[in-house]
């Protein structure tokens, strides 16, 4: 896997398999069964891209 797994709902990286549910996978915090994959990419991240194109605007205005 490319990144962590984390909650949907909530955000968190913890979760548990469920057994009365025949081991499926869910949040150990709020108990959602939905999550997505965390990436690590820079791109994906938009708070770094917010800050390079902030530097940059600043580069240029000076």
């Amino acid at each position: 896997m490319s990144g962590n797994r984390v909650c949907f709902n909530c955000g968190s990286s913890s979760f548990v398999s469920d057994r009365s549910l025949g081991g499926k996978i869910i949040c150990s915090k709020c108990g959602s069964s939905s999550f997505r994959i965390e990436s690590s990419s820079f791109f994906k991240n938009k708070k770094l891209i917010f800050l390079a194109i902030g530097i940059v605007i600043f580069l240029i205005i000076i």
